[in-house]
């Protein structure tokens, strides 16, 4: 198994990461010697972690996502990769302790996986791939209010793809609070609009916190957000060569 990585030149440029700016790492699993690269840079802890999956599929995004994120930290940070430590705060968010001033977040989605880095404070991310979903209306009912669950519905051939977009959405902005998914998703309220996604409320209370959302194409027939902080954060979304490990 492989992981193909393109990353944005800024990146590989002194590994350099400035405030105003969201780095998106992208990494396309397959078949290749880069999955032994990544298992080679893992804990005792995380290897024995990746035993405990049952499926190979999850095993390898395991594998791939912890790897990955010890590499890129390792740029960022100037350091041996097996000095690079990384924590896990409270609810499970995972953070550098050697450097907290350096923000990251990850996602994975049918066999692709994004790494975002801030240096303007936390950050949240999330694709997903567009499927197929034998409960769309259930999981559409379940997680969503109702001024949500029209707009999903409003076109029928538009009803899926709209469903993940709002998902990733919802995501990536429990993700950035550091809530992942212990806060459930219809308890916050969100709208697309024209000029982009507009956060409504938090449980019912409006929230002034200075989150900017963004969605973005990972990837063809995939849908992505990233929710950070600095409005006027230069966000790369273009894909260079493969990084060579």
């Amino acid at each position: 198994m492989i992981a193909k990585v393109d990353i944005n030149t800024k990146g590989l440029k002194g590994t350099k990461l400035n405030t105003g700016e969201v780095h998106v790492v992208k990494v396309v699993i397959e078949e290749t010697e880069t999955f032994e690269k990544c298992y080679a840079v893992l804990s005792e802890f995380e290897r024995q972690r990746s035993l405990s999956f049952k499926f190979e599929e999850a095993t390898k995004q395991y594998v791939v996502n912890q790897g990955m994120i010890r590499l890129l930290l390792g740029r960022y940070l100037g350091m041996e990769i097996s000095e690079v430590s990384v924590g896990r705060r409270e609810k499970g968010k995972p953070f550098s302790l050697d450097d907290e001033s350096l923000f990251f977040n990850t996602s994975n989605s049918g066999g692709l996986a994004v790494f975002a880095f801030s240096r303007d404070g936390e950050i949240g991310v999330d694709i997903e791939k567009v499927r197929p979903l034998d409960d769309l209306d259930e999981m559409i009912d379940v997680n969503f209010l109702p001024a949500e669950r029209k707009f999903i519905r409003q076109f029928d051939d538009q009803k899926l793809v709209r469903f993940f977009r709002f998902w990733t959405i919802k995501e990536a902005y429990l993700k950035a609070i550091g809530e992942g998914m212990r806060l459930t998703p219809d308890s916050i309220s969100f709208a697309i609009e024209k000029d982009g996604v507009k956060f409504l409320s938090e449980r019912g209370v409006f929230d002034f916190t200075d989150w900017t959302i963004k969605e973005f194409t990972p990837a063809e027939g995939f849908v992505g957000t990233i929710v950070f902080k600095n409005s006027d954060a230069f966000i790369s979304q273009e894909w260079y060569n493969e990084l060579k490990l």
